[in-house]
């Protein structure tokens, strides 16, 4: 006879909980247990802030589940889909291939995943803290930080290589903030030109109280806890986005910090997202006895489920001590079913919480009694011991802790290579990118916004020297030289860019002809002797956009038009370019003669769209790179310079894209010469001074 096969999608506390309860009672010749887990290890996520702060070894935190679960298969391969219809689920193999797998009951108990996107700015620019790999990061940070701040001569940035913003006021905020301000402020002794004063640990929460799930008297506790030892804690404080500098709040207060963890935001697991079953909240709105709507052996538990508790009617916290008990219930419940006899709803009463604040204490809630201090810590460190798996394991962990209390934590670290990798980074407008002098480790492509290249003068201002928009780059001289930056890069919008590092930015380049021949062309470009430009600096800054400014050429197109229409409009007038403006008037987009021939071409392929099918928002270049009404002739002969243009849309402001016309490089040469021809005429210029106006590599078309 085959054996019966119950799968559990999960191998977090739920899952394994519900794995431990159905071997139990069901025999190993008749049912095979299969539990999924991308990690071949069981997370105790309490603890990640004490790895994060060294004060908890990684191995500590993780359960190996082979060793956790006798007589259960174990499998470490992506589930990609779940098919309730056909009791089945399909897998990415070892080999990437994509198999199917039958199943008599199914558990599903995988949890969510961290959603730093929530803010705009935090997936780029904070620490999670969801796993053991994002507790290291965050662990070596934290010491690269204390060992920058050790050698830097500069006050100011020592304090913000020693600012730290944790995002959130619940348990992983509360704990996180607590444990690296202990290891700051207890690594002091060990450093000798940093100060308690220079180290600054705040945490924001967007409620009135901090960790609103316990007692209101332990929340005051734990908060005055933790300011006496050095947090500040900011209360109804919401969260706008990140940036490379701190936290900006929606009240329009920046809190300055170079780094920045973010315990906030969850988002539904796609395998979760894509079932075709009652939802509330994302999650799987599960019957009492937890089985899935509609489906009699199909069940969800944990943090991907939304259970109501049938003590008090209410949906069940996502904490871990109610994620084990559905695990033994729903396991229970399985064997009552196969039985043939009735299930239970899920009912359960929470014993207590426990939350570590750091400096070796906590605050601890158990059958009512309140409990604070190292008392409350030492009881939440022996609660997690006796979850460890095996005795062996709890002998070593225990002995392990017991040295802690009597020496200090490590203060060594691994050290990452940073420049092999890609990612995204999105800084908010006037942030500065890398700044003239900085080393030079990355590459980067503007996905969204514009930037502005500044160049210091002797007095320390700067000039600007170039605006480059979506699709432009920068970066590749100093990685190509191997010397410091020689220019500053600011935000000029806010702007979203690909960031590549050296290792991948030089593999790329090499192997990559279009890209290799873009950035020969740009370094050649941007290489070029400022020194023709600098002669005439004075006059070009001189002269406002107002005096140059073009009406547009022709009716502005929408983005509905018709390329027929364009082409009309552009042919009729003899135009180079049509703006795009939506209902608002702000400018969207630009058509040019080459985009016209390249829709045209493409027109003519089999697969694409006829040209009166065809509208102007398919082919126009979006947001197109401009210059306001406010900027300098200068800033923009110098955009003109960088993207090969003869004519330049003008709009009244950043803010405010609104299209008021166009300049011509035709018109700004004309005004240089009338200013220099008017200097010589009141003799402030030498009489033998010719006018050889700074020549331009200008498109042909």
């Amino acid at each position: 006879m085959s054996k019966k096969q119950i799968l559990i999608l999960g191998g977090g506390f739920s899952g394994v909980k519900c794995a431990r309860a159905l071997r139990k009672q069901l025999a190993v010749d008749e049912y095979n247990i299969v539990l999924f887990n991308r990690e071949n290890h069981m997370v105790f996520h309490p603890l990640l802030a004490e790895v994060a702060s060294a004060a908890v070894q990684p191995k500590d935190v993780g359960a190996p589940l082979r060793q956790l679960l006798d007589h259960v298969q174990c499998r470490t391969e992506d589930v990609l889909s779940i098919y309730l219809d056909n009791n089945q689920i399909e897998y990415e193999a070892h080999d990437g291939k994509r198999r199917q797998m039958q199943y008599d009951q199914l558990v599903i108990a995988c949890g969510n995943g961290a959603n730093l996107a929530l803010v705009p700015g935090m997936d780029e620019h904070a620490f999670g803290l969801k796993t053991i790999g994002d507790a290291l990061a965050l662990q070596a940070h934290v010491m690269q930080r204390l060992e920058k701040a050790e050698v830097c001569d500069n006050d100011e940035r020592r304090r913000w290589y020693l600012s730290f913003i944790v995002v959130g006021g619940g348990f992983s905020g509360v704990e996180v903030a607590g444990e690296v301000n202990d290891l700051l402020r207890k690594s002091l002794k060990f450093f000798h030109n940093i100060k308690a004063e220079d180290i600054n640990v705040t945490m924001i929460h967007s409620r009135d109280q901090i960790l609103p799930e316990v007692n209101e008297s332990l929340r005051i506790r734990a908060r005055k806890q933790m300011e006496k030892s050095g947090v500040n804690i900011r209360l109804n404080s919401h969260a706008a986005r990140a940036t490379p500098d701190g936290i900006a709040l929606r009240d329009g207060t920046l809190l300055h910090g170079g780094t920045v963890i973010c315990t906030i935001g969850t988002i539904v697991l796609p395998l979760v997202d894509r079932l075709t079953v009652p939802k509330k909240h994302g999650r799987i709105a599960v019957e009492a006895d937890m089985r899935v709507p509609g489906y009699a052996n199909a069940w969800a538990i944990g943090d991907c489920a939304a259970t109501v508790n049938a003590l008090d009617g209410s949906l069940c916290p996502t904490v871990a001590q109610f994620a084990e008990r559905q695990g033994v219930q729903v396991a229970n419940n399985i064997v009552r079913a196969i039985k043939g006899r009735p299930t239970e709803p899920f009912s359960f009463k929470m014993q207590g919480q426990l939350c570590s604040i750091g400096g070796r204490n906590a605050i601890a809630e158990i059958s009512g009694l309140h409990i604070s201090g190292f008392l409350g810590w030492f009881l939440w460190r022996g609660i997690y011991l006796m979850k460890l798996p095996s005795i062996s394991q709890k002998i070593k962990v225990g002995l392990e802790w017991s040295f802690d209390l009597i020496f200090p934590r490590t203060l060594a670290h691994l050290r990452a290579d940073p420049t092999k990798r890609v990612s995204r980074a999105f800084y908010t407008a006037g942030d500065y990118i890398f700044e003239q002098g900085d080393a030079a480790v990355d590459f980067f492509m503007i996905e969204d916004g514009e930037v502005e290249i500044l160049k210091k003068r002797a007095d320390e201002t700067f000039d600007v020297i170039a605006v480059l928009g979506i699709g432009d780059f920068f970066g590749e001289a100093a990685l190509l030289d191997n010397r410091p930056r020689n220019a500053t890069v600011r935000a000029r919008t806010d702007v979203q860019v690909v960031v590549l590092g050296r290792g991948v930015f030089t593999q790329i380049s090499l192997a990559l002809a279009p890209l290799r021949d873009a950035v020969a062309k740009a370094v050649k470009r941007r290489g070029l002797p400022a020194k023709s430009l600098d002669e005439y600096r004075d006059v070009l800054e001189s002269i406002t956009l107002d005096s140059v400014i073009d009406a547009l050429p022709g009716a502005p197109l929408r983005p509905h038009s018709s390329v027929e229409e364009a082409i009309e409009r552009i042919n009729k007038h003899r135009l180079d370019f049509c703006c795009v403006i939506d209902d608002h008037g702000l400018l969207i987009g630009l058509i040019t003669r080459s985009d016209l021939l390249a829709a045209i071409e493409a027109s003519t392929t089999s697969r694409a769209r006829h040209i009166p099918a065809m509208t102007v928002n398919e082919i126009m270049v979006r947001d197109p790179i401009a210059v306001s009404t406010a900027d300098s002739a200068l800033l923009a002969m110098l955009t003109m310079r960088e993207h090969g243009l003869k004519r330049l849309p003008v709009i009244e402001s950043q803010e405010n894209r609104i299209a008021t016309g166009y300049v011509r490089i035709e018109n700004i040469m004309d005004r240089v010469v009338r200013g220099i021809a008017a200097e010589k005429l009141v003799g402030t210029a030498p009489m033998t001074r010719e006018l050889d106006f700074p020549k331009f590599e200008l498109p042909k078309s």
